[in-house]
């Protein structure tokens, strides 16, 4: 009996929805974005931030010109932003030599191909390093890693699929990191080598021999022997005497380390970008609130006699109120599975601009507890939203109702 008296109830609920489809419709699909915006806010931060660290190649720190650490770090290992100036190569040998260095490889920047960053180091990058652990760089069957002193690149996989290169391609680089037709050198590159991907920004950029870049044509000859940064791997304790040396004691170049530290205060710096977003999925879900509401009560302005005449076949006020929270309970679980679709997509697009901005790989937002606590409380916005339009349900007076219309 209590369970036909439930399924009564919800058919007579769905039924008003239906009715009122539109309006339904747009309550439902505000909570929606509601939702799906202030899940995604703080989880693609979360996610990006997480992706940023786990793709720093392997590296624990970098050394540039005197500047910012960010900055360094975003132009060492992301290759976003302009390298802050140039060290020496004698620079590059003494930390090289410094005991506690595992590694050390220096790049230098300052070209582009149509857009694609150009970045030159040496060969024993990806012949000795591990970008991750137990994974070195593999290159595609049938290309193999660029010589020291010739004019040959080796390619990241985002890159060459934007590109169209494959083993064998020629170009000119141009000069500058944003393309510019005016500023091409007559330098001709040979693609040599794909690496295979690897979810980092070296998959967006095109490697060559660090000599290309010092000498290519039109370079300052003073730059021939200088690098843009030198990316490290350290063990023990190297990191804080480095940290001694160079940040704390010395004033010819910065070392940004450790990594890790140096994001998450890029990540701090981007906390007022989700205060204001999430205060715009509050509004939006308040908004939707209200929609809610003038949708049920828009149900009990019209459909007054019809609850009257429930009420005539034995239906109580309880049973007339609980028809019209139960709109307002699924109008709720709509827009809660909204949200998660929602979530979804704007997760997927978040994450594709930034691997094509960044060439970082965010793995698909999964679904926690958080998204276990926001059920309930989406329900409960919808409860309270329907709340006011029950309470007029079970106030109604049924004499009223059944008047006949003027």
């Amino acid at each position: 009996m209590f369970e036909s008296r439930i399924m009564v109830i919800f058919l007579l609920a769905w039924r008003g929805l239906r009715q009122y489809a539109f309006s339904s419709f747009v309550a439902a699909f505000t909570i929606s974005m509601a939702g799906g915006l202030f899940l995604s806010t703080w989880k693609i931060k979360e996610e990006a931030q997480k992706a940023f660290v786990n793709s720093s190649g392997g590296f624990d720190a970098v050394l540039g010109a005197r500047g910012s650490k960010l900055q360094l770090v975003l132009n060492g290992l992301f290759h976003l932003e302009a390298s802050p100036g140039n060290l020496t190569w004698e620079q590059y040998e003494l930390i090289r030599d410094t005991r506690g260095v595992k590694e050390a490889y220096p790049i230098a920047v300052g070209d582009n191909y149509r857009g694609f960053r150009l970045v030159g180091t040496l060969p024993t990058l990806f012949t000795e390093h591990q970008w991750k652990q137990g994974r070195n760089y593999e290159v595609r069957q049938g290309g193999r890693i660029f010589t020291d002193n010739a004019k040959e690149a080796l390619v990241g996989d985002f890159a060459a699929r934007k590109l169209g290169l494959t083993v064998g391609s020629q170009f000119h680089p141009y000069h500058g990191l944003d393309f510019d037709e005016t500023k091409r050198h007559e330098d001709l590159y040979v693609v040599v080598g794909l690496l295979e991907p690897t979810g980092t920004p070296a998959d967006k950029v095109i490697w060559i021999p660090i000599k290309g870049i010092q000498q290519m044509e039109g370079h300052d000859p003073a730059a021939a022997q200088s690098v843009s940064a030198v990316l490290l791997s350290l063990r023990g304790a190297a990191g804080f005497q480095l940290d001694m040396r160079y940040n704390k004691r010395g004033n010819q170049a910065t070392l940004a380390w450790p990594v890790a530290a140096t994001l998450a205060s890029f990540f701090e710096r981007l906390s007022w970008f989700e205060e204001i977003l999430s205060l715009v999925a509050f509004l939006v879900a308040f908004i939707g609130a209200l929609i809610i509401f003038a949708t049920l009560r828009t149900v009990m302005n019209e459909k007054k006699r019809e609850f009257a005449i429930l009420r005539c076949l034995g239906a109580s006020r309880m049973v007339v109120t609980f028809v019209v929270l139960s709109q307002s309970l699924l109008l709720a679980v709509f827009g809660a599975l909204g949200s998660l679709l929602a979530y979804g997509g704007i997760g997927f697009l978040a994450a594709r601009l930034i691997r094509e901005q960044t060439g970082v790989v965010i793995e698909h937002l999964s679904i926690d507890l958080a998204y276990h606590f926001f059920l309930p409380v989406v329900l409960a916005i919808g409860l309270v939203s329907g709340l006011a339009p029950a309470l007029q349900a079970y106030r109604s007076s049924l004499s009223d109702n059944l008047s006949p219309r003027s």
